[in-house]
């Protein structure tokens, strides 16, 4: 699954787009849609509106708080001016909803009238966060065999390193988790991908995609946390994903 371009899926389109095409400088460059205190805030506004242009200009932008958390809203009538969630879903027509990542799945989900996406890490996917999502579009009245999921570039196994309280923590949930570790000289690494994907077939839906994009590996593409974290650098911008009906 290639990211950037706008894709298509039934009445719906997304995008992963990538850390490019933006005003940004520094290791916020160029697109990132994100507010910083290292940022200038007419750098984030002008890329998101470069971004809202491309894909949906006539459309509202949807953009959440994330907090890592399980939290999976629905927009109906009634829009906060604050959403703190990471998760968002909705039926409605004049709505484009995105989310903000840099290592993290971002994950566009389409049934046959709802569509909705979903900010991932570790933790959101340790507390339950893809069955919360399922959860809200059956609520509205989608099955589990009318569910699409389409996964964006990511950090992939080769680069995710944990340490042994990480393991201890996945192990605590589940002794059966310990299939997505793999140790390589004498480090340990986690399949993030693998176990999302896990997540999301053990609720029986089958319809998945996941992009092979390592955003790690592809730091000059992708705003990836972790790289520029073991490069002693705190701060980076985020890539943004939109999905909206067509």
């Amino acid at each position: 699954m290639s990211s950037q371009k706008i894709k298509y899926f039934k009445n719906f389109k997304y995008c992963f787009f990538t850390r490019n095409g933006g005003v940004s400088n520094k290791n916020f460059s160029s697109l990132n849609c994100a507010f910083n205190e290292e940022e200038n805030p007419k750098n984030v506004i002008k890329n998101r509106e470069i971004v809202k242009t491309k894909f949906s200009k006539s459309k509202k932008l949807i953009l959440l708080n994330q907090i890592h958390s399980n939290k999976v809203i629905f927009l109906n009538k009634k829009i906060p001016k604050v959403i703190i969630a990471d998760g968002v879903v909705t039926n409605r027509k004049d709505l484009c909803l995105g989310i903000l990542t840099a290592d993290c799945a971002p994950i566009v989900v389409f049934g046959k009238k709802n569509f909705g996406i979903v900010h991932v890490g570790w933790k959101g996917a340790f507390s339950d966060i893809i069955k919360n999502t399922v959860k809200t579009f059956i609520s509205k009245g989608e099955t589990n065999d009318d569910l699409n999921f389409f996964i964006g570039p990511h950090i992939k196994k080769e680069s995710f390193e944990v340490k042994k309280d990480f393991i201890l923590k996945l192990l605590n949930k589940n002794e059966n988790f310990k299939k997505f570790i793999t140790k390589k000289r004498n480090k340990f690494f986690f399949d993030f991908s693998l176990f999302v994907k896990g997540k999301i077939l053990e609720l029986g839906i089958s319809k998945i995609r996941i992009s092979r994009i390592d955003t790690f590996r592809n730091f000059r593409n992708f705003f990836s946390y972790r790289y520029y974290t073991k490069k002693g650098i705190n701060n980076c911008g985020r890539q943004i994903s939109l999905v909206c009906f067509k």
